[in-house]
């Protein structure tokens, strides 16, 4: 079984020396006006949810060829505010993570980390801004059971990072948490 290999991994140096992620990585790679932004438009914002579930269930797939999930135990979709949740009718990270548990074996835990605030989009805003956005957006939710465990945190997109290094600081609270993070897409 090939191993998992961060070196050259782009989307792990986005969080070195900001979050100790233990294996980080992203399936696609995001360039304007190209077939990737359209797959994120329609997960997003088209209601096109199933993409999420298929997507998911892919770099399940292609991941399980590696040893990436090996000792991961729960897989933890990034949440959005419950007003934007209802006025898109769902969370996209909830449906990669749904799509990636149906074909890896994670159980997923979309009751672990809510968020809190509602937030500006986060699209157009530079690194500083995005961070200053989202730092103190998320809240713990559910932690029972989870001491010690290592968790998976899935997202559509990364960009500067700052979304998951805010989902991350909250987790981190529980008591021997291990951290991993899994995007669709990486912004380059």
């Amino acid at each position: 079984m090939p191993q998992f290999d961060q070196i050259e991994n782009q989307a792990s140096k986005v969080f070195w020396s900001r979050v100790p992620f233990q294996r980080v990585t992203a399936y696609l790679l995001f360039q304007k006006k190209g077939s990737v932004q359209a797959i994120l438009h329609q997960l997003k914002y088209k209601g096109k949810k199933e993409i999420g579930l298929t997507m998911g269930g892919l770099m399940a797939q292609e991941l399980q060829q590696t040893d990436f999930f090996a000792g991961i135990d729960y897989a933890v979709p990034v949440p959005i505010h419950p007003l934007k949740e209802k006025k898109r009718g769902y969370n996209q990270s909830f449906y990669l993570a749904k799509g990636l548990e149906s074909r890896s074996g994670l159980q997923l835990r979309s009751d672990v980390i809510k968020k809190e605030m509602n937030t500006a989009s986060q699209t157009r805003k530079g690194r500083f801004k995005r961070w200053e956005n989202v730092s103190a957006s998320f809240a713990l939710q559910e932690t029972e059971n989870l001491q010690n465990k290592h968790l998976l945190l899935i997202d559509d997109v990364l960009t500067t990072g700052s979304t998951a290094e805010a989902c991350a600081q909250e987790l981190l609270k529980i008591e021997g948490v291990k951290l991993s993070f899994l995007s669709l897409a990486i912004s380059q």
